[in-house]
C-alpha cells in the first residue's frame, strides 16, 4: 500500500512540475507576443509620423562655419527657394546622419517634413523631383 502511495505522489508531483512548466511557458510565450504587438505598434505610430516627411538627396549643405540654427535657416531657405515650397506647407527640416568632413562633396540627406499627406503626394506627383544642376530638372 505505500509502494503505490509513493508511486502515485510521484506522479502527482511530476504532473504538477509539468502544469508549471507549461503555465511558465504559457506566460513567456504570451510575454514575447505582448513585446511583439507592442514592437508592431510602435513601428506602425513611427510610419505614420514619417508619412508627411519628403527626402532630398544631394540637397547642397549649408555652410561649415555656420551655427545650428543658422544651417538651419539655410536648409529652410533652400526648401523655399530653391525648391520652391511654400511656407505654408512647409513645417520643418533636418539632416540625417552625421557631417562627414572626409568627404568634401559629400551632402546629407534634407528631410523635409510637410504640413500634411497631401502635400507630400503633390509635391512628389512628378516622381524623384528635385535634381542638382547636373540634373537639370526642379520641380515646381
Amino acid at each position: 500500500s505505500s509502494g503505490i502511495n509513493a508511486e502515485y505522489g510521484d506522479v502527482t508531483k511530476e504532473c504538477q512540475k509539468e502544469i508549471v512548466k507549461e503555465a511558465a511557458m504559457t506566460q513567456s510565450s504570451k510575454t514575447v507576443v505582448e513585446n511583439v504587438v507592442r514592437k508592431l505598434d510602435a513601428d506602425k505610430v513611427e510610419r505614420e509620423k514619417r508619412r508627411t516627411n519628403v527626402v532630398v538627396l544631394k540637397a547642397p549643405e549649408p555652410k561649415k562655419d555656420s551655427t545650428t540654427d543658422q544651417k538651419k535657416s539655410e536648409d529652410m531657405e533652400f526648401c523655399r527657394n530653391v525648391l520652391k515650397i511654400p511656407s505654408k506647407d512647409l513645417d520643418t527640416c533636418w539632416r540625417a546622419g552625421k557631417i562627414d568632413n572626409t568627404k568634401p562633396d559629400y551632402s546629407r540627406p534634407l528631410i523635409i517634413k510637410l504640413k500634411n499627406e497631401g502635400l507630400v503626394q503633390e509635391w512628389t506627383k512628378d516622381g524623384k523631383g528635385y535634381r542638382t544642376d547636373r540634373g537639370h530638372r526642379i520641380n515646381k
